[in-house]
């Protein structure tokens, strides 16, 4: 992300959301429904993976690396324009949200942070196991058990955020809550 930093700011002040969780949590849908109303670019750490995986670009050892640096090279190109970014990322350090707090903020935009959690274990071990996808040369889910080991990889976010539980709210509510908070932007 480095490389990124120091690259001209834009005047225009773009928002970057980083819409983050575990996976089954909402995440990827709410980016997506946040995208199509605001007719912004989602960048999305499995959209890309699947394909880089479609092209053989990337290797168990290099993958994290790779993807990150795509996704840095692709959300920092759009905040320079002064375009606004979605970034839909599982995001569970506090160094990766850090990394894009101040990747936004040097080039001139306002970092808005989402996290998504399912607070009912039932509906949300439902949801992943019975879901597809869709995209291409991707998994179309992931094992219980890989949620289980993000939920134990999970880092607190302690800085200022929105919090919004699928569990308890519609797709449609929590839209609305992050559109509200872009409106006081």
């Amino acid at each position: 992300m480095d490389h990124y930093l120091n690259l001209e700011p834009t005047t225009e002040r773009p928002r970057l959301v980083l819409v983050a969780g575990i996976p089954g949590t909402g995440k990827s849908t709410l980016a997506e429904s946040l995208a199509r109303h605001l007719r912004t670019p989602i960048f999305s750490m499995d959209w890309m993976l699947g394909s880089l995986v479609l092209a053989r670009a990337i290797t168990d050892e290099n993958a994290v690396e790779v993807v990150d640096l795509q996704l840095t090279a692709a959300a920092a190109r759009h905040l320079q324009l002064g375009i606004d970014v979605i970034v839909d990322v599982a995001g569970h350090t506090r160094e990766t949200r850090a990394q894009w707090r101040e990747l936004t903020e040097r080039l001139g935009g306002v970092f808005v942070g989402v996290e998504c959690v399912c607070s009912d274990e039932r509906l949300h071990r439902e949801r992943v196991e019975g879901r597809s996808r869709g995209i291409p040369g991707w998994h179309a889910t992931v094992p219980w058990q890989h949620v289980e080991r993000m939920r134990g990889l999970w880092e607190p976010w302690e800085e200022d955020h929105l919090v919004l539980d699928s569990a308890v709210e519609t797709r449609e509510s929590s839209l609305k809550r992050v559109l509200d908070v872009l409106g006081d932007l």
